[in-house]
C-alpha cells in the first residue's frame, strides 16, 4: 500500500518532466551568433544570469534552514510551520528575482536606443504562462474555502477536524485542512502572487541593450527568467492544492470508516470522495514538484549557447 503514493507521484513527475523538456528547445533556449568583439559581454551576462539563479537557490535554502531551526527550538505539535516552509522558500526566491530583475549586459559606445512601445509584465510570457498560475491559484482558493467550510473544531477548538454523522453514530478525524491550515496557506499564496507580479513587471520594464546581438541575448534571458517565475509560482500553488487534498482525503477516509455490530464498514459517498481526494492530491503534488524542479533547473541553466559569427560578416563590419 505504501508503494501506491510513490508510484503516483513518480508517474506525475515523469509526465510533466517529459512534456516540459520537449518544449525547452524553443525561443527561451537558443543559439546566439556572437561577433568576436561582443563575446566577453555575453560571457559575463551568462555568468551573471547563473549567479542570480544561485542566489535564488541560496535564499530558499536559507529560509528552509531557518524554518527547521525554529521548529526544533519551538516544536509545533500540528506541523504548521513545516507545512508552510516550501511556500516560504519559493517566496524568498521570488523576492530575490524581484530585487535583481535585470542581468546587466555591458555595451561599448555612447549611442543608445529605447523601445517606444511600453512593456507589460506579460510581454515576455507566452500564453500558457498567463493561464497556468491564475488557474492554479483559483483552484487552490476553491479548495481552501471548501475544506474550511466543511471542517469541524478539534478537541482543542481549532478548525482542523472532519466529522461525519451516520445515524446514531458519528466519527471525527484529524488533521483535516480546515481554516487552521487553509488561512495561512491562503495568505502565503497571496504574497506569492503579488511578489511574482512585481518580479514580472520589473523584469519587463528594466532597460535593454541597443546592439541587435546583445538585445537578442537579453530577450532570451528575460523570457527564461519569466518562465522561472511562472513555474515557481504555479508549482507552489499546485503543490499546496495537492497537499491539502491529500491531507483531506486521509482524514475523510479515517472518519468515513466505522464499526457496526462488530464489522468495519465505510460510509458512502464519503469513502469514495476520500479515495478521489487522496489520488488526485498525490498527482497534483507530483505535478507541482516537477514544476518547481524545472524552475530551479531553468534558473541554473545557461540561457543561450554562443556561436562565433562568420568571418566574412566580421570583416564587413570592420
Amino acid at each position: 500500500m505504501g508503494l501506491i503514493p510513490l508510484a503516483i507521484i513518480t508517474a506525475a513527475l515523469a509526465l510533466v518532466w517529459l512534456a516540459v523538456v520537449r518544449l525547452r528547445h524553443t525561443e527561451a533556449f537558443r543559439r546566439v551568433t556572437v561577433p568576436a568583439h561582443l563575446a566577453p559581454s555575453l560571457h559575463a551576462a551568462r555568468h551573471a544570469f547563473r549567479r542570480r539563479g544561485a542566489l535564488v537557490a541560496a535564499a530558499a535554502v536559507a529560509v528552509a534552514g531557518l524554518a527547521v531551526g525554529l521548529d526544533q527550538a519551538m516544536p509545533d505539535p500540528y506541523g504548521l510551520l513545516l507545512i508552510l516552509t516550501p511556500a516560504l522558500m519559493n517566496l524568498a526566491g521570488l523576492i530575490v528575482i524581484a530585487a535583481l530583475p535585470r542581468v546587466p549586459v555591458a555595451e561599448s559606445g555612447s549611442q543608445r536606443s529605447a523601445d517606444l512601445a511600453p512593456r507589460r509584465p506579460w510581454t515576455f510570457a507566452p500564453t500558457w504562462a498567463r493561464l497556468l498560475p491564475t488557474t492554479a491559484g483559483l483552484l487552490l482558493l476553491a479548495v481552501i474555502v471548501g475544506f474550511g467550510l466543511t471542517a469541524s473544531g478539534s478537541e482543542d477548538g481549532l478548525s482542523r477536524a472532519i466529522r461525519i454523522d451516520s445515524g446514531a453514530y458519528s466519527s471525527t478525524a484529524t488533521p483535516y485542512p480546515g481554516w487552521f491550515y487553509g488561512l495561512p496557506v491562503l495568505l502565503l499564496a497571496v504574497a506569492l502572487a503579488v511578489t511574482a507580479a512585481t518580479a514580472l513587471a520589473r523584469v519587463a520594464a528594466s532597460a535593454r541593450p541597443t546592439d541587435a546581438t546583445l538585445r537578442e541575448a537579453d530577450q532570451v534571458m528575460r523570457m527564461l527568467i519569466t518562465r522561472v517565475i511562472v513555474k515557481l509560482t504555479t508549482g507552489t500553488f499546485v503543490v499546496y492544492l495537492g497537499g491539502l487534498m491529500f491531507m483531506g482525503g486521509i482524514a475523510l477516509s479515517a472518519a468515513s470508516g466505522q464499526w457496526f455490530d462488530g464489522s468495519y464498514a465505510q460510509i458512502e459517498p464519503w469513502a469514495a470522495v476520500a479515495i478521489t481526494l487522496f489520488c488526485v492530491g498525490l498527482i497534483a503534488v507530483g505535478i507541482g514538484v516537477a514544476l518547481v524542479l524545472l524552475a530551479v533547473l531553468d534558473a541554473l541553466t545557461p540561457p543561450f549557447t554562443m556561436l562565433p559569427a562568420p568571418v566574412a560578416a566580421e570583416r564587413n563590419r570592420a
